[in-house]
């Protein structure tokens, strides 16, 4: 049975620096619909922030931008020290420390489970094939499907394949991970098998940013829940405060919506 996330995780977080700061962020597309408005926050080292908010409010958007896979034009995002500007220098330095793990699964269907969770570290980290394919059957296993590595992804479950993908994403070593709605795509029966690998990773002191609505993941794992809701910030609290005595009308709302 998992262990809660407790309070002794929360202190053992890094409150110093903050490995990700958001400040003022603006963003327009390039129809003039402004989707982030303004938007600030801070991530601590081995901290894990759920982002939750109706569809359309700027979740996935804002999750992007910390890999510069969305640009943004007004305000800063300093990830771990080093800013990624608008004009998108630092963006390869960046995305060496940020993991991201999509909707979908994005793995590439002619190679083998174990082939997609090699690639990245040989072609961006110069690793050996000897050395990217040891990480690699250490991190199959630790997602608990090492017995599928020689597997091509269209022989496995969309659950196997989302874990296949979060392993591919811990194959560069990153120093955060960013989950955009990672169990939308699959079936309820194989929710649960992905949640426990993000569980364990979160308990393993991983820096974590999720985009998800999974109440039950979200009031166990995370440290604070932040709510968005057109384009802004409208809360953050604990799991407790939030899902017990939301503040916000906005929050409120959501929430009758998604726990009727």
């Amino acid at each position: 049975m998992q262990q809660p996330h407790t309070q002794d995780h929360a202190a053992v977080l890094d409150t110093a620096v903050p490995i990700i700061s958001a400040q003022g962020v603006d963003k327009w597309y390039a129809n003039n619909f402004h989707v982030l408005k303004g938007i600030s926050l801070e991530v601590h080292r081995g901290e894990v922030v759920v982002l939750m908010g109706p569809s359309g409010s700027g979740k996935s958007t804002f999750i992007r931008t910390f890999n510069a896979l969305e640009a943004y034009q007004k305000g800063r995002i300093i990830i771990d020290g080093t800013e990624l500007t608008p004009k998108m220098k630092n963006v390869e330095a960046i995305r060496r420390e940020v993991g991201m793990v999509f909707q979908q699964f994005n793995l590439f269907p002619h190679l083998t489970v174990v082939e997609n969770v090699m690639l990245a570290p040989m072609e961006v980290r110069g690793w050996s094939k000897s050395q990217a394919k040891s990480i690699a059957g250490e991190l199959l296993e630790r997602v608990g499907i090492l017995n599928q590595a020689k597997k091509y992804p269209g022989q496995l479950s969309g659950g196997q394949q989302q874990r296949v993908a979060i392993a591919r994403a811990l194959a560069m070593q990153p120093k955060i991970m960013l989950f955009d709605e990672p169990t939308s795509a699959l079936d309820p029966e194989m929710v649960r098998e992905v949640l426990d690998v993000m569980r364990n990773l979160a308990q393993s002191g991983m820096t974590m940013v999720c985009v998800t609505h999974e109440v039950g993941f979200a009031r166990e794992v995370a440290d604070r829940i932040v709510l968005m809701a057109d384009g802004q910030i409208v809360e953050e609290a604990t799991p407790d405060e939030f899902f017990s005595n939301p503040k916000h009308p906005r929050s409120q709302q959501f929430l009758s919506q998604i726990l009727s």
